[in-house]
């Protein structure tokens, strides 16, 4: 077994002990919590465990250190974008204000290899950025989104979002 796996096997069983009652894994995976730095190309790095629900999108911002898992329910999204950036996609949600945990960006320059910080608060966006649209957990995503009567729009982007 790998070190990578094993965070991911860690997280996944994390979030498994948060499901309600009735609420049903349909897909999960890797992916990146972009919503502080909007930077498309770390999206591929994907040290953020994501799991899409009937009822929710649950999330570990950063496997390495399996802080509180952060969870938006999917009733609360009011829109979603899909931005698409070479093979990768990052989606958009705009939502009510969620207190949760996200990355500080700490001013390096985007290709510096660094941890950011993890801090609690409140965000009325989330970007969840994937190595590609087809990825199993974001082709959930977006279909769970549809079934709540949202438009998914598609742009394209530079490397890096607003």
């Amino acid at each position: 077994m790998t070190y990578f796996r094993d965070l991911m096997r860690q997280s996944e069983g994390a979030v498994r002990d948060q499901l309600a009652e009735g609420e049903q894994d349909l897909a999960s995976g890797r992916c990146a919590d972009i919503s502080t730095t909007g930077d498309l190309d770390s999206a591929g790095a994907g040290w953020t465990y994501v799991m899409v629900t009937n009822r929710h999108v649950r999330w570990v911002p950063d496997i390495r250190t399996l802080g509180p898992i952060c969870s938006l329910d999917l009733d609360q999204v009011r829109s979603c974008t899909e931005v698409l950036w070479r093979h990768r996609s990052a989606l958009v949600m705009d939502h009510d204000p969620l207190t949760r945990l996200h990355f500080v960006p700490n001013g390096r320059p985007l290709n510096w290899t660094y941890r950011m910080d993890l801090v609690a608060g409140p965000l009325s966006t989330t970007i969840l950025g994937f190595s590609r649209p087809t990825a199993k957990a974001a082709e959930k995503l977006k279909e769970q989104v549809a079934l709540r009567g949202l438009v998914i729009g598609q742009v394209q982007s530079p490397d890096r979002l607003p």
